[in-house]
């Protein structure tokens, strides 16, 4: 009879340690969908700020930019999402029961060679160079049509047209490059890191989120160069900027005043 008992006892532990590991693998689980689950995110809030900067662009809402681009960039920090992915990554080899990773090798984001950062970029000088290539089109194309014809006059009010509207498009393209900025990193570099991350590929997870990074500091530089292509576009055409060019006309005239 005390065998038998001693049977059944060990029996019930048995099942009380059986249950407790399972509890425990999806505890494991749970955390571990829980951080892959912050790492999928990116993608979608990324994609919906860009989704905001169409509007914003169109509205010539430049605090509504700028503001865009802060959140773009907290989204994609990589100081931010490390410790994020090194857990993930950390649980799932428990969970999976593989070799746990070399802490060293999951402690810093990766130096990306140059030849690796394909992001879209687009500086002052680039966006000017291509600007004035297509007003000196503009205007040749105005002195070809009103050139003989047409009296002074109207050539002046053609060449000025031409540059009124080269300079509205130059902004709003430094504006929409922020949107495709957005675009590449939501579309191009987080499946990257979503896949890898679920995978468990320790040295690919880290490549993308450093390129993640990296493409999120671009988003600074590119307000910049639109807030400079807006502020061109106001000062040539203030009305242009519909409702946020008529605020701006208000407070110049308000401080006029002071």
């Amino acid at each position: 009879m005390s065998e038998l008992s001693d049977l059944v006892a060990k029996l019930e532990r048995q099942v009380s340690e059986a249950d407790e590991a399972r509890q425990v693998a999806d505890r494991l689980w749970d955390v571990s969908e829980e951080l892959l689950d912050e790492i999928r995110r990116i993608s979608s809030s990324v994609s919906e700020l860009g989704f905001e900067l169409d509007g914003y662009v169109a509205d010539c809402d430049y605090s509504a930019v700028q503001r865009a681009t802060y959140e773009i960039r907290g989204a994609t920090d990589g100081d931010r999402l490390l410790p994020v992915l090194r857990q993930a990554l950390l649980l799932q080899a428990l969970r999976d029961g593989a070799a746990l990773p070399d802490p060293a090798a999951i402690e810093t984001l990766p130096e990306l060679p140059a030849e690796e950062v394909a992001h879209p970029t687009l500086t002052l000088e680039e966006l000017l160079r291509d600007s004035q290539r297509e007003l000196e089109e503009r205007e040749a194309s105005a002195r070809q049509i009103w050139g003989d014809e047409g009296d002074e006059a109207d050539l002046e009010d053609a060449l000025h047209e031409a540059r009124t509207d080269v300079i509205r498009d130059r902004a709003t393209r430094a504006g929409r490059h922020l949107m495709e900025l957005c675009e590449y990193i939501a579309e191009e570099l987080c499946p990257r890191l979503v896949t890898s991350a679920e995978n468990g590929n320790i040295k690919e997870a880290l490549e993308a989120l450093a390129a993640i990074d990296v493409a999120g500091k671009e988003a600074e530089p590119a307000y910049k160069v639109y807030e400079v292509a807006l502020s061109e576009q106001y000062e040539n055409s203030p009305y242009s900027l519909g409702a946020a060019g008529e605020d701006l006309m208000l407070f110049e005239g308000w401080l006029g005043t002071q």
